[in-house]
């Protein structure tokens, strides 16, 4: 009986001593803010973000401080000065958000060789000149001068097929670019036509065709699009810019001359269209005064070859592998120019929070930092020569060339 009545006392000091010791110990709260940063030194950015500074109103007043952020940027990129061009003072979000895309990509592409990477290839023959990432990059368009239109599937588990596959064709020329407006795909080619397709799991579907013919020399180089006010602009060898509503009985709204020489590339958002052509020039196209409010001329010696709009600021590409960075908010002055490391033109260019994604003639996508200046750290080489355009969409590469795209993504233990 004594030896019972010892054993509930000896239960009972333990669970004193236990409660003591929970007493004793330090919650994460209540460690100084110094070991507390110390600690956090050790975690993703996208961690701090999105799951510790979410735990407490505590831990996100101090993670809300952007000098934090700011300086883990410039832990990856030392001696180089993040953003390029200044971020917009009313974005509270910019350096916390920024800080997560910068860390994310540049663990991504120095980790490349664990990527999945493989080739589209037994669709197409001859170059691939349109490329379109979609959901979530699961799905990848391409369009070539074979002059068909191609719907591939991707695979998104191991015991899928790895590709599924669909080949429209309706053009009778090369189709030289496409774009993606409300779920339908736009295409233009040599013919002088713009051909509305309908998407349905992996089919590509003939919706409507839009007549463009002027005359034999008239075709259609490139083409953008803008959801907000439902048209599309295509670029023509005749050095025109055509503006279409694909919803009206009579497309065409308008049309003016932008160029010198044939347009190559055309962007566009709902106040303004870039175009850029062979005569070394930007054309700037005001969508509510219907005017042409600047031209630039980018160098003497190269010529405009890609573009991209990133927000507020326009990425050239050009002839002689050199990238020209313009600033809406500037009027489209030319703010910066980089020689890059490409030996050949620039064909592709990609523009993320966290890197800058440059294709070239030469065969390689570069990545690189969107720093200034920007510092490259992966080359990734083509299997199919040339490269002829690039895509990037959810952590999806995509690059066409010879008969054939290339894709790279992260394996699943890598992915977002």
């Amino acid at each position: 009986m004594s030896n019972t009545v010892d054993d509930k006392d000896n239960d009972i000091s333990s669970e004193d001593n236990s409660q003591d010791d929970l007493c004793d110990r330090i919650t994460l709260q209540e460690l100084p803010i110094e070991i507390f940063l110390h600690i956090c030194s050790f975690l993703d950015a996208s961690t701090l973000v999105h799951r510790l500074g979410m735990t407490c109103k505590q831990f996100y007043n101090i993670l809300h401080d952007d000098s934090l952020w700011k300086a883990r940027i410039s832990r990856v990129w030392p001696n180089s000065r993040f953003p390029i061009l200044p971020p917009d003072e009313n974005d509270k979000l910019f350096w916390k958000l920024s800080c997560v895309a910068v860390e994310r990509q540049s663990y991504l592409w120095r980790n490349v060789e664990t990527f999945d990477n493989f080739s589209l290839e037994d669709g197409h023959y001859g170059t691939v000149d349109g490329l379109l990432l979609m959901d979530s990059g699961q799905i990848c368009i391409s369009s070539g001068r074979d002059r068909s239109l191609i719907c591939w599937r991707l695979k998104s588990a191991e015991h899928e097929e790895k590709i599924r596959m669909h080949q429209s064709f309706g053009h009778d020329g090369w189709i030289r670019d496409i774009t993606l407006m409300h779920n339908k795909l736009y295409s233009c080619s040599w013919d002088q036509r713009v051909i509305e397709w309908g998407l349905s799991n992996v089919d590509i579907n003939f919706v409507n065709k839009i007549e463009l013919f002027r005359d034999k020399t008239s075709a259609l180089l490139c083409i953008a699009s803008n959801p907000e006010l439902n048209l599309l602009a295509t670029g023509s060898f005749t050095k025109t810019i055509s503006v279409l509503d694909p919803r009206k009985q009579s497309p065409l709204v308008n049309e003016y001359q932008a160029h010198q020489g044939p347009v190559l590339k055309v962007k566009m958002n709902s106040q303004y269209i870039v175009s850029a052509s062979e005569d070394k020039r930007i054309t700037i196209w005001d969508q509510r005064a219907q005017k042409i409010l600047k031209k630039i001329m980018i160098s003497k010696e190269s010529f405009p070859m890609s573009m991209f709009m990133y927000k507020d600021t326009v990425y050239i590409g050009d002839s002689a592998a050199n990238i020209h960075i313009l600033d809406i908010h500037k009027e489209f002055d030319i703010i910066r120019t980089y020689e890059t490391e490409h030996t050949k033109g620039i064909t592709g260019i990609h523009v993320t929070p966290g890197s800058i994604l440059t294709s070239s003639l030469d065969s390689t996508v570069r990545i690189s930092s969107p720093t200034d200046p920007p510092r490259q750290f992966t080359i990734l080489q083509s299997r199919h020569g040339d490269i002829a355009g690039i895509e990037y969409q959810n952590e999806v590469l995509a690059v066409c060339g010879d008969s054939a795209i290339q894709i790279w993504r992260p394996t699943t233990e890598h992915a977002c």
